[in-house]
């Protein structure tokens, strides 16, 4: 919710230039998280615990998971070889110009 007034209205004043009360956010009746569903949260974490070992168990996803990994990991250390020949490159050519302006 956007707590800020609308462009030209003061702080605490509304469209009509009638001061505002502050939404407070309600406190009353307000059970703790534990108290609220617990039947629905179990059965969601049992839902949810049992499509992850579904997929930890199926050799399928495992297979697809470790070659998704690879090529990634494949691309990441390309990239890292990348970005050191990038650096050498341009040390290499630091080298240079200072040596080329020690000479004067």
């Amino acid at each position: 919710m956007n707590n800020y007034p609308p462009y030209g209205y003061g702080y605490g004043y509304g469209p009509n230039g009638q001061p505002q009360q502050p939404q407070q956010a309600p406190t009353e009746n307000a059970a703790p998280y534990k108290a609220q569903n617990t039947k629905t949260h179990f059965m969601m974490g049992l839902a949810a615990g049992a499509a992850v070992a579904y997929l930890i168990s199926n050799k399928k996803v495992q297979q697809s998971v470790a070659s998704t990994g690879e090529k990634a990991w494949s691309s990441v250390r390309g990239e890292v070889e990348e970005l050191k020949e990038r650096l050498e490159d341009t040390q290499a050519e630091l080298d240079y110009y200072r040596n080329l302006n020690k000479g004067e």
